[in-house]
């Protein structure tokens, strides 16, 4: 197989393993990855100092690890990215070789016809042996053409030549950038063994904790039976004061309108904190330390610095603040058909009836000071229909 060949093969392998991918695409996640990675980092350090090992600072540490393993699968498609780059610029100096080639021997064919009729006596001759008045002009036309397409010829021969010098200055850029990256996914590589080193120590200590574990499993498993409980009394106390069955039956006009705008924000609504990560996303759980052990999560848990503070995801209505035991204060706020449930708040600064802006302030996230995190749960309710608040928030 040809050296051409070869690299249209190669570029088509490539293209079809890139579906989409742009390298703006690869940046955005790359700078994402980054973002999470450098959080979970700093609050790993905060963990570190507080404690050994504790189900908190192995989440984080787990934020940690999928962040750099996210990052690393992106640093893989870039460099194939760079590689298909790589192909087409390859492709494209070969052309430009093959056609600068093609160019330099027909200047030299044209030279040499010059060289022959180089002399202004010689060219004379040549236009006066024409054997008629139109031939001898149409040899003075073929003269000039000559002439004129020579320089043609030398302008383009320039042309192409500084075409492959910037071509191949470019085919080293990417070589470089190839190496850089490849560099850089080994480093993230070697680092994520580390950390699932770390992982596999903490789970070691968590194991030994079985009592206390399964105490905070009960202890969590009752603050959410009891947030869910208290969700739905209000609901249906809500509705009773419209004598309807449920309170969407009964939304003003402006109430609709702010509910369609919150469903059409769905993917693109703005973190209930400005700066965090998800730790424990909507779903079954299982427990580090306790195989066979799950806990389910009708919302998502954030973590995030200390003195983190909780803002509305979208305008509304404050419907109830409440505190739970063991769980701090929960702010309730309506939007239309939709709730949104912020829960373990401290220094809440909204009370029931207010009307909020999207990203007003509500409270704090409380740190719990054996952890040195501070940590939001956040909830999504369309009616009494528990949703993932994980699809609403913007990436």
């Amino acid at each position: 197989m040809n050296l051409r060949v070869s690299l249209i093969v190669l570029s088509v392998f490539v293209f079809c393993a890139l579906p989409g991918q742009t390298k703006d695409d690869l940046q955005k996640q790359k700078q994402r990855a980054f973002t999470e990675l450098k959080l979970a980092r700093e609050l790993m350090g905060k963990t570190a100092e507080k404690r050994s090992a504790s189900v908190q600072h192995y989440r984080i540490l787990q934020k940690g690890i999928n962040s750099r393993a996210q990052l690393i699968s992106t640093l893989e498609l870039e460099v194939k990215l760079i590689d298909k780059e790589i192909s087409e610029v390859s492709t494209e100096i070969s052309r430009l070789e093959a056609e600068n080639i093609k160019n330099r021997e027909e200047y030299a064919r044209l030279i040499y016809y010059a060289y022959r009729n180089h002399t202004d006596y010689e060219k004379l001759m040549y236009i006066l042996a024409g054997a008629s008045i139109s031939q001898s002009y149409q040899r003075y036309k073929y003269l000039k053409y000559i002439s004129e397409y020579r320089v043609k010829k030398a302008t383009e021969i320039e042309t192409v030549v500084r075409e492959l010098d910037l071509r191949d200055e470019e085919l080293n850029r990417l070589k470089n950038d190839k190496l850089s990256v490849m560099e850089e996914k080994e480093a993230e590589q070697e680092q994520l063994v580390k950390e699932r080193g770390q992982r596999s120590a903490i789970i070691d200590q968590l194991k030994k904790e079985e009592a206390k574990l399964r105490r905070d499993i009960a202890e969590k498993e009752r603050i959410t039976k009891e947030l869910e409980s208290r969700i739905k009394e209000i609901i249906e106390e809500e509705a009773r004061k419209l004598n309807s069955r449920n309170i969407y039956a009964a939304l003003t006009p402006e109430q609709e309108l702010v509910g369609n705008d919150f469903r059409k924000n769905k993917g693109k609504l703005p973190w209930p904190v400005a700066k965090g990560i998800i730790t424990v996303g909507y779903g079954n759980h299982e427990i580090p330390g306790l195989r066979g052990s799950s806990v389910m999560n009708n919302g998502i848990d954030i973590n995030s610095a200390p003195g983190t503070m909780v803002r509305a995801v979208f305008e509304g209505e404050v419907t109830k603040v409440f505190a739970i035991l063991g769980a701090n204060f929960t702010v309730l706020v309506r939007h239309g058909e939709y709730l949104t449930v912020y829960l373990n708040l401290v220094n809440v600064r909204v009370k029931t009836g207010d009307k909020v802006l999207t990203k007003e302030i509500l409270g704090e996230a409380f740190t719990d000071e054996s952890e040195g995190v501070a940590e939001l749960h956040f909830e999504v309710y369309q009616e009494k229909e528990i949703l993932n608040p994980e699809v609403w928030l913007s990436k």
